[in-house]
């Protein structure tokens, strides 16, 4: 009996294993401490505006806005010079390139420094291609809020050995432009619905293990 009770302790064990470590994991985690430090960790940013001002992105001010988290610039800033008067701005913000073997799900925090009659709009979307800009597919333009707010993209698992880059476009006329921040970003691998399943097996393994040693005659 005790032989047949630690087959199962072990099954059920390796059931919770399989299952604890299919949590999300963090494969991107990027506060923008140090804006000049980025390209070296493998972000690229750039400036496509039409025609191009005089700034692209830059260490976040202070002076207009404090970061979602941390010191007060520790974001990246965006501000209407990044396209000439009457231009329009595309400036990018783009990852290093990340697995996308298991599916993913990015977070990140953007508001605006409101000024009427102006606004803010940022895109952003994802690339199995490179880090150019051609190869992104990105969503609609959004308007920026005033306050910090988690802007979600999620993208499908695109198989073993995969990988892809996401982007974050401050877009928009020039003229109707202000200012913009970006933060807190993180990109996360989230598990397969049938690793939860494993999970639920694991747990309902480890019940009927307990209900079993529960009913023996003591």
């Amino acid at each position: 009996m005790t032989r047949v009770c630690l087959k199962n302790v072990a099954a059920a064990v390796a059931c919770l294993a399989a299952g604890a470590s299919a949590q999300a994991v963090a494969l991107i985690e990027e506060g923008f401490d140090s804006f000049s430090g980025l390209a070296g960790a493998g972000w690229v940013a750039a400036n496509e505006s039409s025609p191009v001002g005089s700034t692209g992105l830059f260490q976040g001010d202070e002076s207009i806005f404090a970061a979602h988290a941390g010191a007060d610039d520790s974001y990246v800033g965006g501000n209407f010079n990044a396209a000439a008067a009457g231009g329009t701005i595309s400036a990018w913000l783009i990852t290093p390139e990340f697995s996308t073997a298991a599916p993913v799900v990015v977070t990140f925090y953007a508001r605006a420094d409101l000024l009427a009659p102006y606004f803010d709009q940022i895109a952003f979307g994802f690339s199995t291609a490179g880090s150019s800009s051609a190869n992104f597919t990105l969503g609609a333009a959004t308007t920026v809020t005033g306050g910090w707010a988690m802007y979600t993209a999620s993208f499908a698992a695109q198989g073993a050995g995969t990988v892809g880059r996401f982007a974050v476009v401050y877009t928009g006329s020039a003229d109707n432009s202000n200012y913009v921040g970006i933060d807190t970003l993180s990109v996360n691998a989230v598990p397969e619905p049938s690793t939860w399943l494993l999970f639920g097996a694991g747990l309902a393994g480890v019940a009927g293990l307990a209900r079993r040693r529960s009913a023996q005659p003591r």
